[in-house]
């Protein structure tokens, strides 16, 4: 019998006693009493002050007797949310309970109002690191592949997305967790992404869980470079950064976080390309077209200037190092190649920060290894059309002052380089009053 307490505890103690009670006895409870004793044990076990202190590894013991696959959906189904809410409010109890093999053996075959909550409780039992049998690790792999494939060949419809979500966490905690142990998930890459292709162009829940894991497996040949389609996975996952990355999402909170890993795996997909077409189309993807040069580099409505815009947001600290990455790697690691890709405006902040040498005559036209276009050196546009480009004039207030910050700081750095040997020019517009701080208003 479960010990007393007052209150709500009292209660969440009675009906464990009535479940355990009913779990021996000749004379079992029908199914309506079952279920309404489990949606009301449910209802105390969403409290965060009981699961500590009521549940124990026993009772969750008895409650997955219920949540078997023996019983009817309705009383499993409500038996496994008890075990997830417990576990997700007492992590204290995830480590003495563990039930990752019964589940991964009964509920290979299950709909998706169970890979759900399944899911959920192994996601959660998976958290921390423990040591499994090679059986246990087998019957994972195939729980995992199971319902991913089931997905991949099945209708994406709304109420099955939630199931695939729990499934891609628990596979990613896997991977993470278990990586020297578990057998190869290499199998999963076709069927994620074959999902992934099938989904809206948004990064949401579901799709940020399989980039996930996609980042954790290998870029295989056959599904990241097919011969016919070299570029189109590749290219969904552009689609996905572009609507992520519209001037009007830059504001997004969390949006650092949330890009972070499918930047990393646009790295990892470059760094594994072999043949010249996915390559250009990376740098054709990433780097400014000579079109926008017409005007300085980062003003322009393209994914390039707003990946370029991010890296001189203080807000995307994470992602804008993912991003000076992988443009550097682009430029083959030749300072001439990255300036002139992104001009040396926005390169010098990571020029500084990784130590990069930086000859004398890098801010000279028509540098080594680049195209010979008369091109500004330090803003990427053309010389020719460096008298079009907007004057202050048409600039608000608040676009003054940003301008101005970006201005001094690029002076600066390049005064701290050596590169240039003349007095800051925004520096001497303050100290002579012609640019003055904006009253708070304008802020």
């Amino acid at each position: 019998m479960h010990n007393s307490r007052t209150g709500s505890n009292k209660r969440a103690s009675r009906l464990l006693d009535r479940l355990t009670t009913n779990a021996s006895a000749s004379q079992k409870l029908s199914n309506d009493e079952l279920l309404a004793t489990l949606t009301s044990l449910k209802v105390e076990a969403r409290d965060p002050r009981e699961g500590a202190v009521t549940f124990s590894k026993e009772s969750l013991d008895l409650l997955v007797c219920y949540g078997l696959t023996s019983n009817p959906l309705d009383i499993r189904l409500e038996a496994l949310r008890i075990i997830a809410n417990v576990l997700l409010l007492s992590p204290n109890l995830r480590k003495q309970f563990d039930t990752v093999p019964t589940l991964a053996h009964q509920y290979k075959g299950a709909s998706a109002d169970e890979e759900f909550v399944v899911g959920r409780i192994m996601f959660l039992l998976t958290i921390e690191p423990r040591t499994y049998e090679a059986h246990v690790l087998k019957r994972l792999h195939e729980y995992i592949l199971l319902h991913v494939t089931r997905h991949a060949e099945g209708d994406l419809c709304d109420s099955s997305l939630p199931a695939l979500t729990e499934t891609c966490k628990l596979l990613f905690n896997i991977l993470c967790k278990f990586s020297n142990d578990t057998p190869s998930y290499v199998d999963v890459i076709m069927p994620l992404s074959s999902i992934i292709k099938r989904l809206p162009r948004i990064l949401n829940s579901v799709s940020c869980s399989i980039i996930s894991c996609l980042l954790k497996l290998p870029c295989t040949l056959d599904t990241y470079f097919r011969d016919e389609a070299p570029t189109e996975l590749t290219g969904v996952f552009f689609e996905l950064l572009a609507k992520a990355v519209q001037p009007q999402s830059l504001d997004t909170p969390g949006l650092d976080d949330s890009i972070v890993p499918l930047l990393l795996l646009l790295s990892n997909i470059f760094t594994s390309a072999y043949n010249a077409e996915v390559i250009e189309y990376f740098k054709a993807m990433i780097f400014p077209s000579e079109i926008e040069r017409s005007r300085p580099l980062g003003q322009s409505p393209s994914l390039a200037s707003n990946l370029l815009q991010i890296t001189s947001k203080p807000t995307f600290l994470k992602s804008r190092e993912v991003i000076y990455q992988l443009m550097w790697d682009a430029s083959d690691h030749d300072v001439h190649k990255f300036i002139y890709h992104i001009g040396f405006g926005y390169a010098i902040g990571y020029i500084v920060s990784h130590e990069i040498a930086v000859p004398k005559d890098i801010l000279r036209e028509n540098a080594p290894n680049v195209p010979s276009d008369n091109i500004n050196p330090v803003t990427g546009q053309r010389v020719e059309n460096e008298g079009q480009s907007p004057s202050l004039a048409n600039m608000t207030e608040d676009e003054k002052e940003r301008e101005a910050e970006r201005l001094f700081v690029l002076f600066e750095r390049m005064r701290a380089n050596g590169i240039i040997k003349v007095e800051n020019p925004v520096r001497t517009a303050v100290e002579s009053g012609r640019l003055q701080e904006l009253p708070d208003q304008h802020i």
